[in-house]
């Protein structure tokens, strides 16, 4: 039968795993915090490209492969950001692990396959530009849902309860990607600048929010 002894190491045990784990979601939730920040940012910054398209080279204005390429380096910018976000997240917990003797973390993708990722979302939009014309836009746009899928499944894995910012994040991702496509194949652009610009406010809030809250993850139940 188990001693006294026992018992109260067994409890003892428990609140190290619950504390590991809590660990784990603070460090977790500040990375998706400034995950959100990063594609804020992104977002934002394919406003400013047309502009500095017209400044840099106006006679390019009329190309769309100029378009193509500043979204493409920002686009490979933001992805190299979010890989060094997580990837020093999954170090850390890594790192914590071994000290306390667990199992080790789950690796974030490798560099290959960030890389892999950013080139499937550029070609998902230059691939069907090219042999649609602007209308093959709404191609790319269809294809990006999988992203939201891809933050769905990710923060489902990683908390224990799902975070209202993941919510809020993953909505109206979803919602400017469907109206970009109605928007695109009704010819009125004022609906995907419109969708895009709430979504960047939504995301500095959510990045905002995710870190505000992050330290709320340390608070034990069991103290």
């Amino acid at each position: 039968m188990p001693t006294e002894d026992d018992e109260v190491l067994a409890r003892e045990m428990l609140q190290i795993g619950r504390r590991a784990l809590r660990f784990e979601e603070y460090v977790l939730r500040r990375a998706w915090g400034v995950y959100y920040a990063v594609w804020a940012l992104f977002f934002s910054v394919l406003f400013i490209i047309p502009s500095v398209i017209g400044l840099v080279a106006p006679s390019l204005t009329d190309s769309p492969y100029p378009y193509f390429l500043g979204y493409g380096v920002a686009g490979g910018l933001a992805g190299w950001a979010t890989y060094l976000n997580f990837e020093k997240v999954y170090r850390t917990i890594r790192l914590r692990r071994a000290l306390l003797g667990g199992t080790q973390a789950r690796r974030s993708l490798k560099i290959g396959g960030w890389i892999l990722i950013g080139v499937s979302n550029f070609l998902l939009f230059l691939v069907p530009y090219y042999l649609l014309g602007f209308k093959g836009l709404s191609v790319g746009y269809l294809g990006l849902l999988y992203v939201g899928v891809w933050i769905y499944t990710a923060l489902r894995r990683t908390f224990t309860d799902f975070p209202l910012e993941g919510v809020l994040a993953i909505a109206s991702f979803a919602s400017s990607c469907l109206l970009s496509i109605y928007s695109i194949l009704e010819g009125d652009y004022l609906i995907t600048e419109t969708s895009w610009l709430l979504t960047i406010l939504v995301w500095v809030f959510c990045a905002f929010y995710a870190l505000y809250h992050a330290p709320e993850m340390l608070v034990y139940d069991d103290e």
